[in-house]
């Protein structure tokens, strides 16, 4: 992987624009080494093979934030469901009118602090995938928002996927 110049003082959309060129540069790299290992995992794991995936292809992004002093917000709870250092499920949507069993969204959300512990803004990570069988319809996506409330988060995901057209 190549190093992101990821500095301490960056704002939530120029960190926004590193990781989405990290996706960009690495989604069908990582997809195209594991595919075949994810297809047949599928049957027995379903949605959690998406997490395999991303437990793949997130970390060395995440882990290159960490350094510069970049975190989640959030406390893990004791019963959270981490995925690739960074996504908790329980801070992700998805609904069925959002796409097809064939084309599905889920959007996670990670509310980012700097090394001093103020809120700089939100991650939006889109992850487009089937419920049929393992395939990623689309690359995933990465965006920015400045607001760090749960309540204004959720709303602004739900305009983003009510408001799009899907495929």
């Amino acid at each position: 992987m190549s190093k992101l110049n990821i500095q301490p003082e960056m704002s939530i959309e120029e960190l926004g624009q590193k990781l989405s060129g990290y996706l960009k540069d690495h989604w069908e790299e990582v997809l195209a080494d594991t595919i075949e290992e994810l297809q047949l995992l599928f049957p027995e794991y379903e949605d959690a093979t998406y997490g395999m995936y991303l437990d793949k292809l997130l970390p060395p992004a995440w882990k290159e934030l960490e350094k510069a002093g970049f975190q989640s917000a959030e406390e893990t709870k004791e019963d959270d469901f981490i995925i690739a250092g960074c996504l908790n499920f329980r801070n992700s949507i998805e609904k069925a009118k959002w796409g097809t069993p064939d084309h599905e969204k889920r959007v996670f959300w990670i509310v980012i602090e700097n090394q001093n512990k103020q809120l700089i803004g939100t991650f939006l990570f889109e992850l487009s995938h089937s419920h049929v069988n393992f395939n990623l319809p689309s690359a995933p996506k990465l965006m920015t928002f400045k607001s760090t409330e749960r309540n204004q988060i959720t709303k602004k995901i739900l305009s983003l996927n009510e408001n799009s057209s899907l495929m």
